[in-house]
């Protein structure tokens, strides 16, 4: 009998295999072909499992010579099964399955149902391909079929204008990230003559001895996981996202395509751990991407937007320990946030489901008529935080524990101090959406009647809550998975240990956050808008509320470029093709005028002209 480790091929080929059937006998299926989805996945998910809890003591990869078969420089395409990936494999799958049950009624009256099963297969599929390729080249494969489906998904209700910009945006800041990405791999396979994994993995310093090359190609990379993970400064198109079903932004948010970015740099993390101040910079631009994110979850009062802001903190949070050496805590908290940031997304759904609302402004008093919903976004909100029993607190102590370690091993506890400050954020805002919506009266007006969701929506969320509280103490048995390289403090010579009062200082931050939020809202202590009032305050929250203009600077430069190709294009319309047009029309003219000057009039001139031409014709036939 097979090993999983031998049918690990199947992850990705069967939702991919399986995918034309919703689209193309959709309508003959049962439910629009969703069983067909919920199977391929659920598949998926067992056999990556099995693939996780029987992990081979080596990496199992099988490959197939692709091009240049026979060559020292040729490119092989197959699988590559290690700790990461088996992880990553199970994660996306089980996660994909869950939401899609999910699915089963939430999006029960929506039209184009056969294209939405098929897009989510080819989504999962996709990813689940890009973990398990064993090069680099299927690895940008899968990546660019990642970026499509997401185009895909995100713009489903192509008809509404908001979802249709949403989905060109993310295309659009996605793909120039997608260039470095491309230009990295190009400088890869020209200067180290390979893009396949195990050669990359085994000998990264002496695939390419100059130091400065290995730093140039690590960055361009590391620009792809930057447009991906929706970090600094690529991250717009995220919020933007939100215009997708909230089935689609659970998927995305947890264990696929911002979680691609992630899973890059930790693929070719011994590629990055050689190439010098290349992992400084992963780790300052997620420290970056971590407090800014969580300032702007604290003014947005989208509840899905908010749980994007908090996507892209948390990603910033898995870049700062792949920055500062903490390749396992980054990968834990991989795991830990896809379970909770899934649930909180699907609570987030519940909510938009029951009362066809998304504004904070337009809830409220939802705990008690949505007992499982109100529940699994406060369990969510708690892992979040980083509040222990919950996964989210065993990860993030790790991480900012690493930061701390860092700083002692470097001198510089900016980063430190950046994750510590953006955990009182995080606290702060996810409760600040808990407290609104859930706690906080009923707005007046609001008639509609809210009940519960059905048991195929609450089922999903009510897993979730178990593994949130299970996930988290799984460091010690994927031990193996967790740490197979070597830390950044140790590469140094030091292994310095994070005292004992740093994890209680995160978790003290973590409570002020929430304790902030409930003074604020609850107590009405301080009242909301006096964190606006006054001249600094108010340009400050103005200044965060439009994202510190990054999209306004976005757009100055696509409509300088636009009018850049737009003045180009008039000016060689004006000066090359009129210029063509009009010089040819002269010289006719001219023409005609010079053949006009020999038409005289004169009969003998014309007589002339005629013998004279016999004459040249028939000496010309005597030559010949």
């Amino acid at each position: 009998m097979a090993s999983f480790a031998e049918l690990v091929w199947l992850v990705p080929v069967v939702p991919l295999i399986l995918s034309p059937f919703p689209i193309f006998a959709g309508d003959k299926l049962p439910r629009k072909g969703s069983f067909v989805a919920i199977f391929a996945c659920a598949v998926s998910t067992v056999i990556s499992a099995g693939a996780l809890l029987t992990l081979p003591s080596i990496p199992y990869n099988v490959s197939v010579q692709w091009l240049l078969p026979g060559t020292a420089t040729s490119i092989d395409v197959g699988f590559y099964l290690d700790g990461l990936s088996a992880l990553m494999i199970t994660i996306t799958s089980g996660i994909a399955t869950l939401i899609l049950v999910y699915s089963l009624e939430y999006m029960s009256h929506e039209e184009g149902l056969p294209r939405y099963w098929t897009e989510m297969m080819i989504f999962t599929g996709s990813m689940l391909g890009f973990a398990l390729a064993d090069s680099v080249i299927l690895m940008y494969v899968f990546w660019e079929l990642i970026g499509a489906c997401s185009y895909l998904l995100i713009g489903f209700w192509y008809t509404k204008p908001e979802a249709a910009s949403a989905a060109k945006k993310a295309f659009v800041l996605v793909r120039v990230g997608d260039v470095g990405f491309l230009i990295g791999m190009i400088l890869l396979y020209t200067n180290g003559h390979t893009l396949n994994l195990p050669a990359i993995l085994s000998s990264p310093a002496t695939l390419i001895s100059s130091p400065q090359m290995r730093t140039i190609i690590a960055l361009l990379v590391f620009a792809g996981a930057i447009g991906k993970s929706a970090q600094l400064p690529l991250f717009p198109w995220l919020p933007d996202a939100m215009e997708g079903p909230t089935t689609v932004s659970a998927l995305i948010h947890s264990a696929t395509m911002v979680a691609a970015g992630v899973y890059l740099v930790a693929r070719l993390y011994p590629f990055f751990q050689v190439a010098p101040y290349a992992l400084l910079v992963v780790g300052a631009i997620g420290a970056l991407s971590a407090f800014v994110a969580a300032t702007m979850g604290l003014v947005s009062f989208d509840i899905k937007r908010v749980l994007a802001y908090s996507t892209m903190s948390q990603l910033g949070y898995m870049m700062v320990a792949l920055g500062v050496g903490a390749y396992g805590a980054a990968m834990f908290h991989l795991m830990n946030h896809a379970v909770f940031k899934a649930m909180l997304f699907l609570s987030a759904g519940a909510i938009l489901h029951a009362t066809g609302a998304r504004d904070l402004r337009e809830m409220g008093g939802l705990l008690k008529k949505m007992k499982v919903t109100g529940l699994a976004f406060l369990i969510g909100g708690l892992a979040l935080s980083g509040i222990p029993p919950f996964n989210g607190y065993f990860s993030k102590d790790l991480i900012i524990g690493a930061a701390y370690q860092y700083g002692l091993v470097t001198g510089d506890f900016w980063i430190y101090l950046l994750v510590l400050i953006s955990a009182l954020l995080t606290a702060a805002y996810i409760f600040r959406a808990f407290f609104v919506a859930f706690i906080l009266p009923p707005k007046s007006g609001a008639t509609k009647e809210v009940h519960e969701v059905s048991l195929t929506m609450t089922i999903p969320m009510v897993i979730l809550i178990g593994f949130t509280l299970v996930t988290g103490w799984l460091w010690s048995p994927l031990m193996d998975v967790f740490q197979p390289f070597v830390t950044y403090a140790a590469s140094l010579g030091a292994t310095p240990q994070a005292p004992s009062y740093v994890g209680l200082l995160t978790l003290a931050f973590a409570l002020t956050g929430i304790g902030l939020a409930y003074l604020v809202y609850i107590r009405a202590t301080v009242p909301p808008e006096r964190f606006s009032s006054g001249r600094v305050l108010s340009k400050l929250r103005n200044l965060i509320m439009r994202s510190y203009y990054f999209d306004a600077a976005y757009d100055r430069v696509a409509a300088g470029v636009e009018n850049g190709i737009a003045l180009a294009l008039d000016y060689f319309d004006r000066f090359a093709l009129d210029g063509l047009v009009n010089g040819i029309g002269r010289s006719l003219v001219k023409l005609g005028r010079d053949f006009r000057s020999m038409e005289t009039g004169e009969i003998r001139n014309y007589v002339a002209v005629m013998v004279i031409g016999a004459v040249l014709l028939i000496l010309l036939f005597e030559v010949l």
